[in-house]
């Protein structure tokens, strides 16, 4: 009859081996599952409450569940898997979730290609300066004529405009303290790169930019205001 140690050893064994044979994107808190949940969560929440409040309640939740995730050694997630695709600090930094950007970032394998760049050369940091949830629109105009873009930008807003801590801002700042390079003129050139479509007195205003992250928010600010304007003035509610 074995004894109680060697039960309990055994019993160990088995669910070690269980833990190791689970597949990585089957644990909780999974940095890229999280994030896309994310994503749409705070779009049903623009759809319909459009509570700025609820929305950062989500965005810390996430935060919290990538932090635990990553304290409990696994790594599955935490980089950019396949060619073309984001890594999860990537799209945290593009779509202004500061709290999930410090969460990645206690990872010392995300630290250590914080200035990863794609093929456009977009870093992180990049990402954050561009802030291109509150200004896709100025760097391509045409996305206010299509509505599958728009309006899911549209209701989001308050999460961005409203927020207590403006989100890019912050994102900016944690990848700045963690060793981010942060290189304006490099920024600047892929801005105009990649925005072939912007204004030519938007390209006027970035080019002359000192800090683009502020330039371009103040413009897409205005020309959110200014579309609004225009549909409103269209269904009748101002003239």
């Amino acid at each position: 009859m074995k004894s109680f140690t060697q039960a309990a050893l055994a019993g160990a064994s088995a669910f070690l081996i269980f833990i190791c044979s689970a597949k990585a994107e089957d644990l909780p808190g999974r940095p890229d599952v999280v994030i896309k949940a994310l994503v749409d969560r705070i779009y049903v929440m623009g759809e319909t409450s459009g509570g700025v409040e609820d929305m950062m309640a989500a965005e810390a939740k996430a935060a919290d569940d990538i932090r635990q995730y990553i304290a409990s050694g696994a790594t599955a997630g935490l980089l950019e898997e396949e060619k073309g695709q984001q890594s999860p600090l990537m799209t945290a930094a593009y779509m202004g979730y500061p709290n999930v950007v410090s969460a990645l970032l206690t990872s010392r394998l995300v630290k250590a290609h914080i200035n990863d760049a794609d093929e456009m050369g977009l870093t992180p940091w990049i990402a954050a300066v561009f802030s291109m949830k509150q200004t896709l629109w100025t760097c391509n105009p045409a996305v206010l004529d299509n509505p599958f873009k728009f309006i899911p930008m549209f209701v989001t807003q308050p999460y961005y405009t409203s927020n207590s801590v403006p989100p890019y801002k912050k994102a900016r700042e944690l990848l700045e303290a963690a060793g981010a390079t942060h290189d304006m003129a490099q920024a600047k050139t892929v801005w105009l790169t990649a925005c072939e479509n912007q204004s030519a007195a938007t390209k006027a205003k970035v080019k002359a930019s000192t800090d683009l992250q502020k330039t371009v928010q103040d413009i897409g600010a205005a020309d959110l205001n200014t579309q609004v304007t225009k549909l409103m003035q269209k269904a009748g509610v101002v003239k």
